[in-house]
């Protein structure tokens, strides 16, 4: 099933030169998480460009594919399963399981090809684990109480995915087989997923896995992540504030402010400038190697992060530079800024990990590992430990950040 994808983001900010990195979590039809500002499933305000649906993508039911390689780890042929075992195996799913799973190949496939694997790499760690966590919240979503999802929705979803344009898919502009069916929930009435709601949106915030039925939210709605704000429209929020409005995408080539007016993912707002409130232009951010990148954005785009890539100067006292590879990291290792005046590079953890800056005056920070579902977590980022995607860190007490990693279950909304 397909998510939301505004609430489904998390947002690496990579603070040097204004890179922002967003990639999403899990999501289906239906399914709704908010965690942090970023475009609707999966989307961002400034993530990956348009790919042609020819885009190569990745079968995790192939014995060679790159999910099968992840999964088993490095082996002969004598270890992959024979085609009679797979069968065996997929007969043993439910009708529900089989459609989840089906969907959840073809969604992240489509965030693979679309962020040359990076977004499966710092989110999940490779193509299997995405399949299964985004499976089993469908599979939870189908089973809710007053949902209006079906297996039929579920299977026209996932055949239509691998036609989604990349910019259509993260800022959540989803094909019409995609687009959550009507619930049953008037507003005001609980709920987990967005086909349990008669309005198609279940607001639930950030930290939270259950919230209620609401209308969907309009143009200059306020807003704290792009999850506030419904499909196809981003939450614009002024740099040093923590609230927005919900504000449509600003297409290429036409004006744009950096937390006011913002541009499709994929592109950035060159020459905008917002103390005096001056306009920029929607341009397309790099996504190769070595490309030109201005990190201020003054002069060209910054680098799409999305496609695990930040700018690095050129020289000392300037922001204009190269587009750069952002290396994963595991737990433990150091993370963030390489070098100063000039900066060297970046880099950031894998698999859901959270780069945390030491207490400690010039120590490095550090990657710390995403907690497993039901374990301890804090959404303070600076300390975490987060949660792996798609589980949220419900706080323990009102107001406070220290919680546990809670996954969306059919009955846990009741």
């Amino acid at each position: 099933m397909r998510a939301s994808a505004s609430r489904e983001w998390l947002v690496y900010a990579l603070v040097t030169f204004g890179a922002t990195l967003t990639a999403p979590l899990t999501g289906c039809s239906g399914t709704t998480f908010a965690t942090a500002p970023g475009g609707n499933d999966g989307g961002s305000t400034d993530a990956s460009p348009r790919k042609d649906a020819s885009s190569p993508t990745l079968d995790a039911s192939a014995p060679d594919s790159e999910a099968t390689r992840d999964a088993k780890g490095p082996g002969t042929d004598a270890t992959k399963p024979s085609d009679a075992a797979k069968d065996s195996a997929t007969d043993a799913l439910t009708p529900a399981e089989q459609a989840c799973t089906a969907e959840a190949k073809a969604l992240c496939n489509l965030r693979s090809s679309c962020t040359d694997g990076f977004n499966i790499d710092i989110f999940y760690g490779s193509l299997a684990a995405c399949i299964s966590r985004t499976s089993a919240t469908c599979v939870a979503a189908l089973a809710a109480p007053d949902t209006a999802q079906t297996l039929a929705n579920i299977e026209s979803c996932a055949s239509s995915y691998p036609a989604e344009q990349c910019v259509d898919y993260f800022d959540d502009d989803p094909v019409a087989s995609c687009v959550p069916p009507v619930g049953m929930g008037a507003v005001g009435a609980p709920c987990g997923f967005d086909t349990q709601c008669a309005s198609t949106f279940c607001a639930t915030g950030q930290s939270r896995v259950c919230g209620t039925c609401r209308p969907l939210p309009s143009l200059g709605a306020p807003c704290q992540v792009e999850a506030d704000c419904g499909r196809d429209v981003g939450c614009a929020i002024p740099g040093s504030m923590t609230e927005g409005t919900c504000a449509a995408f600003v297409a290429p080539g036409d004006q744009c402010l950096t937390g006011t007016r913002p541009c499709m993912s994929g592109y950035a707002c060159v020459g905008d400038d917002v103390l005096t409130t001056t306009s920029g232009l929607c341009t397309l951010s790099p996504a190769t190697v070595d490309a030109p990148c201005d990190g201020s954005r003054k002069t060209l785009p910054n680098c799409n992060a999305t496609y695990g890539l930040a700018c690095i100067p050129g020289a000392a006292g300037t922001s204009i530079g190269k587009c750069q590879a952002i290396p994963l990291v595991t737990a433990g290792m150091t993370c963030g800024n390489i070098g100063s005046m000039p900066l060297m590079g970046i880099t950031d953890c894998k698999q859901g990990g959270l780069c945390v800056k030491s207490m400690q005056a010039g120590s490095p920070a550090t990657c710390v590992a995403a907690a497993a579902d039901g374990m301890s977590c804090d959404n303070d980022p600076a300390t975490g430990p987060p949660c792996l995607t798609p589980a949220k860190c419900v706080p323990t007490a009102d107001g406070g950040t220290a919680g546990t990693c809670t996954v969306p279950t059919a009955a846990a909304c009741l």
